[in-house]
């Protein structure tokens, strides 16, 4: 037996997706693990923290406790500027490291978002082939990164949002995210069938890659449908989810029959609708925010911006966005009470807290709660200039959202835009007048953005157990369980048995 217990990633695929193309046969390799598979739905953080999901999944613990929740980079307390999230700054503890700790040989390929487990019982290897290059490849130990490369070479898309805008790109990017993932999948069989493992994990990225780059082509209701393309890019999304759930069949297969798997769909994917780009622009009009840049864009008529980017070079414009990065920056200024964050599909806001940011000058107290509660009437306000209709579903603090354990990086409002009405890209109120902020950038050309649930198939010894749902912090104790290791203090979750 290969693995006692194989644990296998695809990140960001729908469920719902792969249900419909398992059913109609699209996915005929998916088809004979899901028959014999029990599933879980499972409920994650995509409404408050949506890049949390990961780290939640590996640790077993809520990612507004860890306060990891926009790898590229987020703001640190008691600093004005975000930051790159370094490897360093990563607690290693995840189900692995526990399972090493109680004597369990393990392997880790490829999990997003995770840092390298030291010392551990087995081999670990980050960012071989993932979506988002979070950290420099890295592998435990040192040299099997190298033995890696050494026979498989590197992941054939190291960037997939590094391509032109044509349809020849786009089929250049598909043939090479199904090269990559065939590769992933010969890469991990053969690492599984090397030896006996107690445990085995790893992640296909494709899908997330895919999802983001081609739901255009999927997808009708999107303002970036093409009308006539290839059929090979109007079926790009599937061809990359047959390719990726043809992998983890094959891994299923190779673990032996004594083993048990857990196959996991992180979240979804659908239409790319924002809003939580509109906030800087909006937070200026209300004159929260202070910053030399961001007030005369926000204060520009939008024609003269759309006549600027269209008239300067991307190249330029990336120079332009670098100088003006080196002016102060809005938590570097006591006249800002409340900045935009980053946070991937959910709208998010950090207050200027005296006491807790270099420059602070919002109170603890009053003066935080008469913010906050102008803060839900002016978003509450937002409308859809074109049907009048309201824009935000939600404006919640960090306590309502995440409870009173939440890390003190966590955002301090968090907004949750509508995904219903197609894409937000202007927003209108009586304070705020009309805001316009378009959601397609040259360096970022995604369409597809996140939504859905956590699924979790489980197939194997054990898996007649398996709760019908639970949470995503729930997977990691299940790993533990499955293995007979006792749950760490420090998880969070349950067993879903």
């Amino acid at each position: 037996m290969p693995a006692r217990v194989l644990v296998v990633g695809m990140d960001a695929a729908d469920a719902g997706l792969v249900d419909r193309w398992t059913a109609a046969g699209g996915l005929p390799e998916f088809a004979r693990v899901a028959a014999s598979a029990r599933q879980a739905r499972l409920a994650n953080p995509l409404e408050t923290l949506p890049g949390g999901i990961w780290p939640e999944l590996m640790t077993g613990r809520p990612c507004g406790e860890l306060g990891l929740f926009y790898h590229p980079l987020q703001l640190h307390t008691g600093e004005a500027r975000p930051r790159r999230v370094e490897e360093h700054a990563i607690d290693p503890r995840a189900f692995w490291t526990a399972a090493s700790e109680a004597g369990a040989r393990v392997a880790v390929l490829d999990v997003p978002q995770a840092a390298v487990a030291r010392g551990l019982n087995g081999v670990h290897v980050i960012e071989w082939g993932p979506h988002d290059s979070t950290f420099e490849p890295a592998s435990e130990p040192h040299a099997f990164l190298g033995e890696v490369r050494a026979r498989w070479g590197d992941h054939p898309v190291p960037d997939c949002d590094a391509h032109a805008p044509t349809e020849a790109a786009y089929e250049d990017l598909l043939a090479r995210l199904v090269a990559g993932a065939r590769k992933k999948t010969e890469l991990l069989v053969d690492l599984l069938v090397h030896e006996r493992w107690d445990l085995f994990a790893c992640a296909f990225s494709e899908t997330h890659c895919g999802g983001h780059q081609f739901w255009h082509f999927h997808d009708p209701a999107s303002p970036r449908h093409p009308a006539r393309v290839s059929a090979s890019l109007r079926a790009a999304v599937a061809t990359v989810y047959r390719e990726v759930t043809t992998g983890v069949a094959r891994l299923a297969e190779a673990a032996g029959p004594d083993a048990t798997v857990l196959v996991v769909a992180s979240h979804g994917m659908g239409l790319y609708t924002g809003g939580p780009q509109l906030l800087t622009d909006v937070l200026v009009r209300l004159g929260m925010l202070h910053g030399p840049e961001r007030r005369v864009r926000a204060r520009l008529p939008y024609a003269v911006v759309r006549g600027f980017r269209a008239a300067v070079p991307v190249a330029w414009r990336r120079r332009l966005h670098a100088a003006m990065e080196q002016l102060p920056q809005p938590l570097e200024s006591t006249a800002t009470r409340a900045v935009a964050v980053e946070n991937n599909r959910c709208g998010a806001i950090r207050l200027n807290l005296r006491g807790r940011e270099p420059f602070g000058s919002i109170a603890p107290g009053r003066e935080v709660d008469e913010l906050v509660a102008e803060l839900r009437h002016e978003l509450g306000a937002l409308r859809d200039p074109a049907s009048g209709e309201s824009l935000v579903v939600s404006v919640k603090t960090a306590a309502e959202a995440l409870g009173p354990d939440r890390h003190p990086d966590v955002p301090d409002v968090i907004v949750v835009f509508r995904d219903d009405i197609g894409p937000i890209e202007a927003c209108v109120s009586k304070r705020v007048g009309l805001v316009r902020v378009p959601l397609h950038k040259p360096h970022l050309p995604r369409t597809g953005d996140h939504r859905g649930e956590t699924r979790l198939w489980a197939l194997g010894a054990g898996a007649d157990g398996l709760a019908s749902t639970g949470r995503a912090i729930d997977v990691a104790p299940t790993v533990l369980a499955l293995l007979g290791v006792d749950v760490p203090p420090w998880m969070r979750g349950r067993p879903l048995y």
